[in-house]
């Protein structure tokens, strides 16, 4: 299952019919289909890697909160994971486009939170689908092409229709929140790299702190550190979260969400990725992504960032989104500026191609407030 195109109505500040799209916009070079895009079905490619980028309270993260109830849904059949961005929210209208076993999905569904049971319904769902053929590749989006699926709901009314065509509740999507109080789970983080590749939680640790060679868990709350002189210590779980640094933590959080997501397949959100960590790091991530030796099962990773330097990894111009907010949100495809695609993106950032630069007179008025 692949996520392609979500639109929303009525959430938050975004304009209306806010829509992000996960397929290409412009010509595939060769190269792309290297590096940039994952071909899913026969000449059907979505991006390997998208990032969403603007200035300060421009939207970022409500974009990527829009992205996250579609995931939601398509993982839980209701709304489990982002009930705290619906909240009193009424006569939402969400509709989403996914591929899925050979065929494309339309899917649309007004939501409703219902206070008094602290759920959010799912009125008027409608559903279509088409077989995918490779000619199709220029008009998925094309309802002409679609039929109406005609279910007879016999589901509670916080739990979607899509449950009749994915039939099992499953992960499709993960969701890092670098603000996770990690003291809980260190010992899951620590047992689940093991589950994995022990070897691999010894390198990624020194990675992220050259001062230790690597942590043996005994039990969930005895740990042996290893540092770079063999020098051992003994620590439990809360001595071991105070020495390690809070960038080490939410890194070894962070690339264990990786490695599963690449091992899987499954999409990975991560809103301002810069966090916490060095824009090598982040940089490594990305190209993580965009390697097809290690990215086998065609996953995609969307962030958020104010690294606007990180988006000159990027070939391509769509798969990159500016979020803007002139009293509404507004999110637009890089693609539709037009600019040459060998120009350093990050240049026409600072440059203000895109209206995404600090507001130059508010900052020489903190300036002056500051002089007094």
């Amino acid at each position: 299952m692949k996520l392609l195109k979500v639109k929303i109505n009525n959430y938050k500040l975004c304009e209306e019919n806010f829509n992000i799209s996960l397929t290409p916009l412009a010509n595939k070079s060769k190269e792309d289909k290297e590096y940039e895009l994952s071909e899913i079905d026969e000449n059907l490619y979505i991006y390997n890697t998208l990032g969403i980028v603007g200035k300060n309270a421009s939207g970022k993260t409500t974009s990527i909160e829009v992205l996250l109830i579609a995931y939601d849904i398509l993982s839980n059949f209701k709304i489990k994971n982002t009930l705290e961005y619906l909240n009193n929210s009424n006569n939402l209208k969400i509709e989403f486009f996914f591929y899925h076993d050979g065929y494309l999905y339309f899917y649309k569904t007004d939501l409703n939170y219902q206070k008094e049971n602290d759920y959010v319904l799912f009125q008027n769902e409608e559903l279509y689908k088409t077989k995918y053929y490779k000619s199709y590749a220029s008009e998925l989006y094309n309802l002409d092409k679609y039929e109406k699926i005609n279910i007879n709901k016999e589901l509670p009314n916080d739990t979607s229709i899509l449950y009749y065509i994915l039939k099992e509740i499953k992960t499709r999507c993960f969701s890092y929140n670098y603000k996770i109080e990690n003291i809980i789970i260190l010992d899951e983080i620590i047992e689940l790299y093991n589950s994995y590749n022990p070897i691999i939680l010894n390198d990624i640790i020194e990675l992220l702190d050259s001062n230790i060679k690597n942590i043996k868990m005994e039990n969930k709350n005895k740990f042996i550190i290893t540092y770079k002189k063999n020098k051992k210590e003994e620590k439990n779980k809360k001595e071991l979260y105070n020495i390690l640094s809070s960038g080490t933590i939410k890194g070894l959080y962070l690339y264990l969400d990786v490695l599963i997501s690449l091992k899987h397949g499954v999409d990975l959100v991560i809103d301002e990725i810069e966090i916490h960590f060095h824009k090598t790091l982040v940089e490594n991530i990305i190209n993580l992504y965009k390697d097809k030796r290690i990215n086998k099962k065609n996953a995609t990773l969307i962030f958020s960032t104010h690294y606007c330097e990180l988006l000159d990894l990027f070939n391509r111009y769509d798969n990159i989104y500016i979020t803007t907010n002139e009293e509404k949100i507004k999110i637009t495809n890089a693609y539709t500026y037009n600019i040459r695609n060998e120009l350093s993106k990050s240049k026409r950032f600072y440059d203000n191609t895109f209206n995404t630069a600090v507001n130059y007179e508010s900052l020489m008025k903190v300036k002056k407030h500051l002089l007094k």
